[in-house]
Protein backbone atom coordinates (compact mmCIF):
# COMPACT_ATOMS: atom_id res chain seq x y z
CA UNK A 1 0.00 0.00 0.00
CA UNK A 2 1.81 3.38 -0.95
CA UNK A 3 1.40 6.22 1.36
CA UNK A 4 -1.22 8.06 -0.72
CA UNK A 5 -3.72 4.89 -0.32
CA UNK A 6 -3.14 4.39 3.66
CA UNK A 7 -5.64 5.67 5.58
CA UNK A 8 -6.95 6.04 9.38
CA UNK A 9 -10.17 3.81 9.75
CA UNK A 10 -12.22 3.99 12.89
CA UNK A 11 -14.97 2.25 14.36
CA UNK A 12 -18.53 3.51 16.06
CA UNK A 13 -16.95 3.95 19.21
CA UNK A 14 -14.68 7.02 17.83
CA UNK A 15 -17.23 8.23 15.88
CA UNK A 16 -19.24 8.58 19.18
CA UNK A 17 -16.27 10.17 20.83
CA UNK A 18 -16.28 12.37 18.10
CA UNK A 19 -19.46 13.53 18.43
CA UNK A 20 -19.26 13.97 22.60
CA UNK A 21 -15.49 16.39 21.55
CA UNK A 22 -17.71 18.54 18.82
CA UNK A 23 -20.37 19.49 21.48
CA UNK A 24 -17.33 20.58 23.57
CA UNK A 25 -15.72 22.27 21.34
CA UNK A 26 -19.48 24.40 20.16
CA UNK A 27 -19.76 24.74 23.71
CA UNK A 28 -16.51 26.28 24.67
CA UNK A 29 -15.84 28.54 21.28
CA UNK A 30 -19.80 30.13 22.11
CA UNK A 31 -18.19 31.30 25.48
CA UNK A 32 -14.93 32.48 24.91
CA UNK A 33 -15.96 34.43 21.87
CA UNK A 34 -17.91 36.57 24.47
CA UNK A 35 -15.38 37.32 26.67
CA UNK A 36 -13.99 40.55 25.95
CA UNK A 37 -10.57 40.03 28.19
CA UNK A 38 -9.51 36.98 26.16
CA UNK A 39 -6.96 37.54 23.07
CA UNK A 40 -7.09 34.12 21.57
CA UNK A 41 -8.72 30.87 21.73
CA UNK A 42 -7.00 28.09 20.18
CA UNK A 43 -6.77 24.42 19.44
CA UNK A 44 -4.16 21.87 20.11
CA UNK A 45 -4.80 18.73 18.58
CA UNK A 46 -1.60 16.06 20.17
CA UNK A 47 -2.45 13.19 17.77
CA UNK A 48 -4.48 14.66 15.04
CA UNK A 49 -4.03 11.46 12.63
CA UNK A 50 -5.53 12.37 8.57
CA UNK A 51 -8.06 14.77 10.07
CA UNK A 52 -10.16 12.84 8.16
CA UNK A 53 -10.76 9.71 8.89
CA UNK A 54 -12.54 6.54 7.02
CA UNK A 55 -15.80 5.23 9.04
CA UNK A 56 -15.10 1.28 8.99
CA UNK A 57 -19.13 0.26 9.02
CA UNK A 58 -20.46 2.83 6.97
CA UNK A 59 -16.87 3.22 4.75
CA UNK A 60 -17.27 6.72 4.47
CA UNK A 61 -15.04 9.53 5.14
CA UNK A 62 -16.06 11.76 7.98
CA UNK A 63 -14.78 14.65 10.49
CA UNK A 64 -11.88 13.71 12.62
CA UNK A 65 -10.68 15.96 15.25
CA UNK A 66 -9.14 18.42 13.16
CA UNK A 67 -11.93 18.83 10.81
CA UNK A 68 -14.41 18.97 13.45
CA UNK A 69 -12.33 22.04 15.07
CA UNK A 70 -11.89 24.17 11.46
CA UNK A 71 -15.68 23.41 10.36
CA UNK A 72 -17.49 24.88 13.65
CA UNK A 73 -18.24 28.51 14.10
CA UNK A 74 -17.00 31.00 15.00
CA UNK A 75 -13.53 29.50 14.02
CA UNK A 76 -10.83 28.94 16.19
CA UNK A 77 -7.97 31.98 16.33
CA UNK A 78 -5.33 29.30 16.06
CA UNK A 79 -5.41 25.77 15.29
CA UNK A 80 -2.27 23.43 16.50
CA UNK A 81 -1.89 19.69 14.92
CA UNK A 82 0.61 17.85 15.43
CA UNK A 83 1.10 14.20 13.96
CA UNK A 84 4.24 11.93 14.27
CA UNK A 85 3.80 9.85 10.68
CA UNK A 86 4.85 11.69 7.38
CA UNK A 87 1.94 10.30 5.62
CA UNK A 88 -0.85 11.50 7.99
CA UNK A 89 1.05 14.87 7.81
CA UNK A 90 1.11 15.02 4.07
CA UNK A 91 -2.78 14.61 4.48
CA UNK A 92 -3.05 17.06 6.90
CA UNK A 93 -1.76 19.51 4.58
CA UNK A 94 -4.61 19.11 2.28
CA UNK A 95 -6.87 19.58 4.96
CA UNK A 96 -5.13 23.00 5.42
CA UNK A 97 -5.24 23.85 2.27
CA UNK A 98 -9.02 23.23 2.46
CA UNK A 99 -9.16 26.01 4.85
CA UNK A 100 -6.73 28.56 3.67
CA UNK A 101 -8.61 31.26 5.59
CA UNK A 102 -8.05 29.24 9.07
CA UNK A 103 -5.02 30.06 11.22
CA UNK A 104 -3.14 26.19 11.01
CA UNK A 105 0.37 25.24 12.18
CA UNK A 106 0.99 21.81 11.59
CA UNK A 107 3.87 20.06 13.78
CA UNK A 108 5.78 16.97 12.31
CA UNK A 109 7.17 14.78 15.43
CA UNK A 110 6.61 14.06 19.04
CA UNK A 111 3.80 15.88 20.53
CA UNK A 112 5.65 15.76 23.95
CA UNK A 113 8.70 17.98 22.77
CA UNK A 114 6.24 19.98 20.28
CA UNK A 115 4.18 20.94 22.75
CA UNK A 116 7.12 22.03 25.85
CA UNK A 117 9.40 23.29 23.22
CA UNK A 118 7.07 24.97 20.75
CA UNK A 119 3.67 25.35 21.59
CA UNK A 120 3.07 25.56 25.26
CA UNK A 121 5.74 28.75 25.67
CA UNK A 122 3.11 30.50 23.68
CA UNK A 123 0.45 30.44 25.97
CA UNK A 124 1.54 31.73 29.60
CA UNK A 125 -1.20 33.03 31.26
CA UNK A 126 -0.16 36.54 30.73
CA UNK A 127 -0.81 36.15 27.26
CA UNK A 128 -4.55 35.98 28.38
CA UNK A 129 -5.51 33.25 25.30
CA UNK A 130 -7.03 30.51 26.10
CA UNK A 131 -6.98 26.55 24.71
CA UNK A 132 -8.30 23.10 24.42
CA UNK A 133 -6.11 20.44 23.56
CA UNK A 134 -7.12 17.05 22.80
CA UNK A 135 -5.18 14.26 23.69
CA UNK A 136 -6.19 10.96 22.22
CA UNK A 137 -3.36 8.81 21.99
CA UNK A 138 -3.17 5.17 20.78
CA UNK A 139 -1.03 4.38 23.91
CA UNK A 140 0.40 5.68 26.67
CA UNK A 141 2.45 8.09 24.10
CA UNK A 142 1.61 10.83 26.53
CA UNK A 143 4.33 12.19 29.66
CA UNK A 144 3.01 12.71 32.71
CA UNK A 145 5.99 15.91 32.82
CA UNK A 146 3.95 16.92 29.84
CA UNK A 147 0.68 17.11 31.12
CA UNK A 148 1.96 18.67 34.10
CA UNK A 149 3.71 21.37 31.82
CA UNK A 150 -0.04 21.91 30.65
CA UNK A 151 -1.37 22.89 33.71
CA UNK A 152 0.93 24.80 34.80
CA UNK A 153 0.18 26.72 32.37
CA UNK A 154 -3.59 27.39 33.73
CA UNK A 155 -4.50 28.89 30.05
CA UNK A 156 -5.24 24.87 28.82
CA UNK A 157 -8.04 23.02 29.20
CA UNK A 158 -7.50 19.05 27.91
CA UNK A 159 -10.11 16.24 26.80
CA UNK A 160 -8.12 13.18 27.31
CA UNK A 161 -8.27 9.52 26.30
CA UNK A 162 -7.01 7.16 29.14
CA UNK A 163 -6.13 4.28 27.12
CA UNK A 164 -7.69 1.76 29.15
CA UNK A 165 -7.09 -1.32 26.85
CA UNK A 166 -3.83 -0.60 26.13
CA UNK A 167 -2.67 -0.79 29.38
CA UNK A 168 -4.30 -3.84 30.76
CA UNK A 169 -3.22 -6.00 27.26
CA UNK A 170 0.00 -3.73 26.86
CA UNK A 171 1.86 -3.62 30.13
CA UNK A 172 -0.26 -5.10 33.05
CA UNK A 173 -0.07 -8.61 34.37
CA UNK A 174 -1.57 -10.35 36.91
CA UNK A 175 1.46 -10.25 39.39
CA UNK A 176 4.07 -7.22 39.04
CA UNK A 177 7.09 -9.54 38.15
CA UNK A 178 5.60 -10.88 35.25
CA UNK A 179 5.56 -7.01 33.50
CA UNK A 180 8.29 -6.30 31.42
CA UNK A 181 11.03 -3.74 32.45
CA UNK A 182 10.42 -1.83 29.17
CA UNK A 183 6.47 -1.82 30.00
CA UNK A 184 7.47 -0.97 33.61
CA UNK A 185 9.38 2.15 32.18
CA UNK A 186 6.58 3.30 29.75
CA UNK A 187 3.72 3.00 32.35
CA UNK A 188 5.88 5.16 34.63
CA UNK A 189 6.85 7.77 32.46
CA UNK A 190 2.99 8.18 31.80
CA UNK A 191 1.71 7.80 35.13
CA UNK A 192 4.67 10.30 36.05
CA UNK A 193 5.91 8.03 39.51
CA UNK A 194 6.29 4.17 40.23
CA UNK A 195 3.69 4.08 42.68
CA UNK A 196 1.48 3.57 40.14
CA UNK A 197 1.89 -0.44 41.71
CA UNK A 198 0.55 1.00 44.50
CA UNK A 199 -2.55 2.03 42.76
CA UNK A 200 -3.08 -1.45 40.84
CA UNK A 201 -1.88 -3.96 42.69
CA UNK A 202 -2.99 -5.40 46.04
CA UNK A 203 -1.29 -8.08 48.32
CA UNK A 204 -2.86 -10.93 48.96
CA UNK A 205 -2.82 -14.22 51.04
CA UNK A 206 -1.84 -17.95 49.62
CA UNK A 207 -0.86 -20.90 50.62
CA UNK A 208 2.94 -19.69 49.69
CA UNK A 209 2.57 -16.11 51.09
CA UNK A 210 2.06 -12.89 50.41
CA UNK A 211 1.62 -12.42 46.88
CA UNK A 212 1.32 -9.12 44.90
CA UNK A 213 -1.87 -9.15 42.39
CA UNK A 214 -3.81 -7.31 39.89
CA UNK A 215 -6.78 -5.17 41.15
CA UNK A 216 -9.45 -6.17 38.86
CA UNK A 217 -11.07 -2.78 38.06
CA UNK A 218 -13.67 -2.68 35.52
CA UNK A 219 -12.78 0.14 32.96
CA UNK A 220 -14.44 3.08 34.72
CA UNK A 221 -13.33 2.31 38.24
CA UNK A 222 -9.23 2.08 36.10
CA UNK A 223 -10.29 5.62 34.82
CA UNK A 224 -11.18 7.18 37.99
CA UNK A 225 -8.03 5.91 39.55
CA UNK A 226 -6.15 8.19 37.07
CA UNK A 227 -8.59 10.76 37.31
CA UNK A 228 -7.35 11.09 41.61
CA UNK A 229 -3.71 11.28 39.64
CA UNK A 230 -4.86 14.33 37.38
CA UNK A 231 -6.41 15.93 40.68
CA UNK A 232 -3.08 16.43 41.82
CA UNK A 233 -2.14 19.30 39.21
CA UNK A 234 -6.00 20.20 37.83
CA UNK A 235 -8.44 21.58 40.32
CA UNK A 236 -11.09 20.69 38.01
CA UNK A 237 -11.42 17.20 36.68
CA UNK A 238 -14.45 15.36 34.85
CA UNK A 239 -15.78 11.97 36.09
CA UNK A 240 -14.21 9.26 33.69
CA UNK A 241 -17.21 8.47 30.83
CA UNK A 242 -16.18 4.78 29.20
CA UNK A 243 -15.79 3.97 25.42
CA UNK A 244 -16.42 0.55 24.21
CA UNK A 245 -15.85 -1.54 21.40
CA UNK A 246 -18.84 -3.48 19.25
CA UNK A 247 -18.20 -6.77 21.96
CA UNK A 248 -18.57 -4.23 25.57
CA UNK A 249 -14.82 -4.73 26.09
CA UNK A 250 -13.50 -1.53 27.34
CA UNK A 251 -11.01 0.43 24.96
CA UNK A 252 -10.94 4.08 26.99
CA UNK A 253 -11.73 6.89 28.76
CA UNK A 254 -12.27 10.00 28.29
CA UNK A 255 -11.81 12.72 31.12
CA UNK A 256 -11.59 16.58 31.49
CA UNK A 257 -9.18 18.46 33.26
CA UNK A 258 -8.35 21.77 33.84
CA UNK A 259 -8.62 24.85 36.22
CA UNK A 260 -12.39 26.02 35.39
CA UNK A 261 -15.40 24.99 37.23
CA UNK A 262 -17.95 26.14 33.87
CA UNK A 263 -15.84 23.45 31.36
CA UNK A 264 -16.39 21.08 33.84
CA UNK A 265 -19.75 21.71 34.53
CA UNK A 266 -20.52 21.28 30.83
CA UNK A 267 -18.52 18.55 30.26
CA UNK A 268 -20.28 16.65 32.52
CA UNK A 269 -23.57 17.26 31.47
CA UNK A 270 -22.45 16.64 27.65
CA UNK A 271 -21.43 13.09 29.51
CA UNK A 272 -25.01 12.33 31.20
CA UNK A 273 -26.61 12.84 28.41
CA UNK A 274 -24.26 10.71 26.56
CA UNK A 275 -24.46 7.39 29.40
CA UNK A 276 -28.43 7.92 29.41
CA UNK A 277 -28.79 7.31 25.63
CA UNK A 278 -26.69 4.11 26.06
CA UNK A 279 -29.03 2.35 28.95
Amino acid sequence: MTEREREDLIGKWSLEKLGLLRKYLAAYLKILTNQSWCRGYEFIDAFAGTGKPKSRDEQRYVDGSPGIALSLNPPFTQYHFIEQESWRVAKLEKLRAEFADRSITLYHGDCNRILREQILPQLPFASKKRAIAFVDPFGMQVEWETMQRIAQTKTIEIILNFPVMAINRGVLRRHPELISDAGKERLTRFWGTAEWMIDLYTEEETLFGPEKTKVAYSGKEFGAIFQKRLREIFPQCSYPILMTNSKNAPLYCLLFAGHNQTGKRIVEEIFEKYERRKR
